[in-house]
């Protein structure tokens, strides 16, 4: 007589394709299970990239010592034969 009238087990069951609380909570962690994965890559992303910013000042002062001394080096020849020459005179 009353078929749609359901008791036990089955009164409990939601019809198929009504999401159940249970499953938004699991989605709603796996969500931000997801999103605290991808904030901690990009923090370590960041991270990198301000280490490798600071790598490259480190190396660019050092290129800059360098061809300083590059120079001076190069210019050594030349003064030491204007100092012969006088030497000579």
């Amino acid at each position: 007589m009353f078929s749609f009238i359901k008791v036990g087990v089955a009164a409990g069951k939601a019809p198929y394709g009504v999401a159940k609380k249970d499953d938004a909570n699991v989605n709603m962690n796996r969500m931000r299970d997801t999103v605290e994965s991808a904030r901690g890559v990009v923090n370590d992303t960041r991270n990198k990239l301000i280490e490798r910013g600071q790598k490259l000042g480190e190396v660019e002062i050092a290129s800059k010592q360098m061809s300083e001394r590059a120079e001076e080096f190069a210019s050594l020849p030349h003064k030491v034969m204007l100092k012969q020459k006088q030497k000579a005179e």
